[in-house]
């Protein structure tokens, strides 16, 4: 059977190898533009993010734990161990021997307030005054860790620890504020 001129050319176009063009690759998506613009959102993220990170920063350090064994070392002097709670009643002001009773001059047991609230503020001033009490009993002791419920707003917490850090004349107090996970 012969085939016409027609036919040949059809057989002949169709026999060729066509190499595809990169739009036609084998129906393959295209995710580059895509990766463009998520590495553009990630670095917007992270410049923000450190932007506000600086701009919004307390000084204040975690309580850091270490391993001893018994016996390894002489024991130290005891320490004040000062723990200043914001609750929502007041402020609870603790130690090594206890909560310290309203006016800051002796202890006290069970569920006592330190500092309670005057109305519906906190008085600040009074418990500033009690930690400079506590310092001049403590001139050594530089912590004091600082925790409160978690129902308290947290610019009460911040004003505590501005509190016991120093007085208002610019005297330190207790410089190292530990932060400590809130109560209930």
């Amino acid at each position: 059977m012969k085939l016409s001129a027609s036919q040949r050319a059809y057989i002949k176009k169709r026999a060729t190898f066509h190499e595809p063009g990169p739009d036609e690759a084998a129906g393959e998506l295209n995710i580059v533009p895509f990766l463009d613009i998520v590495v553009n959102l990630i670095m917007f993220l992270l410049i923000l993010i450190t932007t506000i990170g600086f701009y919004s920063q307390v000084e204040a350090s975690l309580p850091s734990y270490s391993r001893g064994g018994v016996g390894r070392r002489a024991p130290e002097e005891e320490s004040l161990n000062l723990n200043v709670t914001v609750v929502e009643n007041g402020v609870i002001v603790a130690g090594t021997g206890g909560k310290l009773a309203p006016g800051c001059e002796s202890l006290a047991t069970g569920r006592v307030v330190t500092v309670p609230r005057n109305g519906n503020r906190y008085d600040w001033a009074a418990l500033r005054e009690c930690a400079r009490k506590l310092k001049e009993r403590f001139e050594d002791e530089t912590k004091v860790t600082v925790s409160a419920d978690p129902m308290v707003e947290y610019q009460h917490l911040l004003s505590a620890m501005d509190a016991v850090r120093e007085t208002n004349d610019g005297d330190v107090l207790f410089d190292e504020v530990l932060l400590s996970a809130g109560v209930r």
